[in-house]
């Protein structure tokens, strides 16, 4: 709530109304809130249960199901985390909402096991509740603030018809069951694209806050791929050492990946037009931490079958391509950052290397090559190391950039 001058105030009151954000306007720093943590740890349960999944069935139709079952929950997050970012409040009914969202994605964590078969039904109503309580947060948003109404009509014109596909598709059988929620998830991530002008004379998004609140989530999400290292080393019933060294490269792979995505993206903020927003968080984001998770999955095949002569083939592709498209859509999410005039890293050099290492890794998985588990670890650290690197020489080769940033090292 803004007072005469034009700042905002909190309200006060246990149940309070949903209010547009001016900090960013103003200048203020917004911090994640520990709800929102919390809020995030159902849904790592239910991409968790996901990632297992595909962990079991490394086949084409085990990565149909993972797409299929992956989106719907990814989507509910995002749609979750916009809303709050809007009219986040201090009151009773935030908590309220969070609890009802975080029982819905419990469902979906339930039910995605066996989520395309006979739990196919409880998957689709665990996402069509979720989503709908994300619909009466809209209205509710747009009826306390003018300014947001014509957001919120496309967007019920948009989310409520996709959230119909949902509903009918309970009814209709195998697979074309699954075309209805492809299009339905397809709607939703389109229909923000129908606000952008609109939301162009809307208070600004959180140059501090929606860029930690995508950061804690991709720190989460990497914690796959430390628990499929694991779980791949608990899967020998006598481990020796070369299984333990392979678990270990699956660790450093992980850190590898975090380091790159907060050396180059976490640390800057998006350029702030809506579009531009879109494009980082929406469609940036959603391929990104789609192969992470995927990377937690094939790690665990990967450390598994550390004693074999030959890595499993169906591992080594779904490990190669998994990272790949992780570094590319990094590359893409990193032309879409705002530039200070210190930024240490080159423009197009800098995405350029993560697009060639991601296609060279996809290459390597390709290549009929006989290669044991720890000679394609250190294959694909090799080639992130590049990255890496150049982040640190960057960093440190220019004391003036430390003004624009924090290396996260």
């Amino acid at each position: 709530m803004k007072n005469e001058s034009g700042v905002c105030e909190p309200q006060h009151g246990w149940w309070q109304k949903p209010m547009l954000h001016f900090e960013e306007e103003q200048g203020a720093h917004r911090k994640v809130a520990w709800i929102e943590l919390f809020y995030d740890l159902v849904f790592v349960v239910a991409i968790a249960q996901i990632a297992h999944q595909l962990a079991a069935h490394l086949d084409w139709a085990g990565a149909g199901t993972f797409l299929i079952l992956f989106l719907p929950v990814w989507w509910t997050w995002i749609s979750g985390t916009v809303y709050n970012e809007r009219f986040e409040s201090r009151g009773i009914e935030n908590r309220v909402f969070f609890l009802s969202q975080m029982i819905t994605v419990g469902g979906l964590a339930f039910f995605a096991h066996h989520g395309t078969g006979h739990n196919s039904t409880g998957f689709a109503l665990s996402f069509v509740v979720a989503n709908l309580i994300i619909q009466v947060l809209w209205i509710r948003g747009g009826i306390h603030n003018p300014a947001f109404r014509p957001v919120m009509k496309r967007y019920l014109i948009g989310f409520l018809a996709s959230i119909a596909l949902w509903v009918v598709s309970i009814w209709v059988p195998a697979p074309f069951k699954f075309v209805l929620w492809g299009a339905g998830v397809a709607g939703m991530f389109i229909t923000p694209m129908f606000t952008l002008n609109l939301q162009e004379k809307l208070p600004r998004f959180s140059s501090s806050k929606m860029p930690e609140r995508y950061g804690l989530f991709t720190i989460i999400v990497l914690g796959e791929a430390i628990v499929g290292s694991i779980n791949g080393m608990a899967a020998h019933e006598h481990l020796h050492l070369g299984d333990a060294i392979v678990g270990a490269l699956g660790i450093a792979l992980a850190f590898s990946l975090w380091w790159i995505y907060f050396d180059f993206i976490a640390r800057r903020v998006p350029r702030p037009r809506r579009w531009n927003v879109f494009l980082w968080g929406a469609v940036g984001h959603t391929p990104m931490v789609l192969g992470l998770v995927a990377t937690g999955a094939a790690l665990l095949n990967v450390v598994a079958h550390s004693n074999h002569e030959q890595l499993p083939r169906e591992a080594q592709l779904l490990l190669g391509f998994s990272i790949a498209l992780s570094l590319i859509s990094i590359a893409f999410i990193e032309t879409r950052l705002a530039r200070h005039a210190h930024e240490p890293t080159h423009p197009w050099l800098s995405p350029a290397m993560k697009v060639l290492t991601g296609l060279a890794i996809a290459g390597v998985a390709i290549a009929p090559l006989a290669l044991p588990a720890i000679a394609f670890m250190l294959i694909l650290l090799g080639l992130l190391g590049v990255n890496m690197a150049y982040g640190a020489w960057s960093w440190f080769r220019k004391p003036e950039a430390h003004d624009v940033g924090h290396y996260v090292g």
